[in-house]
Parts: structure tokens; sequence; C-alpha cells
């Protein structure tokens, strides 16, 4: 199993977790042998959980919390020794599958993985601890594209936003290779074409327009869009400018052996880092900010695709333009 080498760090923190995921407002859907697990739960404790459960096999949520979380903050199933649904027991840990290949990492939505890492120092690697790979042809080529574009965003000696710039135009070259069907390997010295800095403004519309989870996601939308038609720079540091751009490049490129369109992972991963950099700019601690963007956009797989809808459609995506954002 393939992973950053921060991954097993993670621990939750249970009761500790300002932000506990079983207050999160998520729908939580319960597999089968779970299903039939809680089923055979004995006693006034397996009545409770077998009535927090919809006829749709989801947890019914009360006051936006699971109904099965104690005035403590702790899950009443751990409490009672019973055995967690997959989602409970994996999040948040993410899995992604290419035939016997499979990735894994730790989601940023949770404050725990933000706080690991965001707090990481040194450059992030990628273990490989499997023999299973993926032969595809493209897969091959975007693995190849990853670790190239993990090289440039490393790279301390230059700025972190104009790393974000060579790597977009790196992609947009390897996006060619991908259109043409070529898959042969790619070499490329990317360049630099800013010129001058474009107001992230243009942008946050979109995200204002999406299904919003969080109240205070929206206030905060608000504020951003104001602060950001006067902003003429981001600051961001580059450690965590870093790692939350190989974070996002390792989560999302390889996703592109699935639908061919390497540039629009790329774009994703670096409009993401700016929106967390530009709501950081606005309200400041960066961990929570990096959350909640988690929280409301990463978790709904609706709102990734309307952005990536947006890439196509929209005039302030176009590479000339989009480019000028990363500043």
């Amino acid at each position: 199993m393939t992973h950053p080498d921060y991954y097993d760090k993670f621990k939750c923190i249970a009761d500790k977790c300002v932000h506990n995921c079983c207050r999160g407002g998520w729908e939580i859907e319960i597999d089968d042998e779970a299903l039939d697990r809680f089923s055979k739960l004995p006693g006034e404790f397996g009545d409770k959980v077998r009535a927090s459960i919809s006829p749709e096999n989801i947890f019914i949520h009360k006051h936006g919390e699971c109904p099965l979380l104690s005035p403590e903050g702790k899950c009443e199933m751990v409490l009672n020794g019973a055995e967690l649904c997959v989602i409970c027991d994996e999040y948040p840990r993410f899995t992604e599958f290419f035939g016997d290949y499979a990735e894994r990492g730790i989601s940023l939505s949770c404050e725990a993985s933000a706080d690991i890492i965001l707090h990481k120092k040194d450059k992030s690697e990628i273990i490989f601890d499997t023999a299973a790979d993926c032969d595809e042809p493209i897969f091959v080529l975007l693995k190849k594209a990853r670790d190239d574009i993990f090289a440039i965003l490393q790279d301390r000696d230059t700025d972190i936003f104009k790393r974000m710039r060579l790597a977009l135009d790196y992609g947009r070259h390897l996006q060619d290779r991908i259109n043409e069907n070529n898959f042969k390997s790619f070499e490329y010295t990317p360049s630099d074409t800013f010129s001058n800095h474009r107001s992230l403004s243009e942008i946050i519309p979109v995200f204002k327009e999406l299904s919003i989870l969080n109240k205070e996601w929206a206030a905060m939308l608000e504020k951003l869009e104001a602060d950001e038609q006067s902003r003429l720079r981001h600051t961001l540091d580059p450690i965590i400018g870093e790692q939350l751009a190989v974070y996002f490049v390792y989560r999302y490129l390889l996703k592109a052996a699935f639908d061919c369109d390497a540039f629009a992972k790329l774009k994703f991963s670096f409009l993401s880092v700016m929106m967390i950099a530009a709501l950081a700019n606005s309200f400041g601690n960066i961990e929570e900010c990096a959350r909640l963007y988690s929280v409301e956009i990463e978790h709904s797989e609706e709102n990734i695709d309307i952005i990536y809808d947006e890439f196509l459609f929209n005039d302030a995506f176009y590479h000339n333009n989009f480019i000028n954002i990363i500043s």
C-alpha cells in the first residue's frame, strides 16, 4: 500500500477534537456488513443503535450530531466495544484504487490530520511498500509526471507561488501529450509566464454557488470576496504552501487515469492552495481554513465536479488568466 511518509502518524484525538467529525453534519452511509452486525447488537444499546438508523441506512443526526456521540464527545460504539461501520472506521483515511495498485492518505478535513500535514517541516515522501502496480500506459505516465511535479513543488530555492505556476505549465504540456494518446516518457522544462496579479475575487462566486454544509463557510466566502478585490498579493508560509500543494497533487493527479484530464486535477490542486492561502490571509489560522475548505469542497464530489466544469467554461480559469491568480 502506497502512502505519504506521515500517514502512520495519524491518531484520532477523540474528545480532544474541537471539530469532532461526528458533529460535522455529514450523512454517514452504513455498509451492509455493519448493518448486519448492528442488527445483532444486544440490549438497550443495540436498540438505540437500530433506532438511530434511517430507512436509507444512514445515521439520523440530531442537531447536527451523530446520535451515538456521547456528551463527553466520544463514540458510544467504541465505548461499548462495538465494531464501527467502514466509513467511521476509515475516516480520515482515504484509499484510491488503480487496478491492483492502491494509494492511501489522510484528509485535511480532520484537524488532527491537518496538524500533521501542515506542520511537517521536511519534504514529504511517498512510501511504496507493495509489489502491486498498475501497468496502464496513462497511469505509468501520470505516476512519473507526478514525481516530476513533486520535484518542482519541493524546490525550496524558488518562491512557492512560482513553484505552483511552473508545475501548472508542466501540466499543460503533459495534457497535450495525453490528448495525443502519447503515453511515452515525458520530459519538459517548464517556464513561468506570470505577468500581473489577477484577483481571486473573480473565482469566489463559483464557490458561493456550490453546496454549503456550514453557515460559517458562507459568511467567510462573503468577506473573502470583498477582501480579495483590494488584495494585491497573497502571503503564504512556503513550507506550509509546499505541503498543501503536494497533498492535493498526491490525492488528485492520478485520478486522471480515469478521465484523461490531468490539467484539471492540477488546476484544482493549486486553486485549493490559493483559496486556503486567501482564507488564512483574511481570517488567520491556516490549519482551520484548510480543514474547513476540505470539509466543504473535498468531501463533496458534486462540488468538485462543478469546479471541473468551470475550468472548461469560465474565462477566469483559462490558463493565461489562472496563472496570474497564483501570486
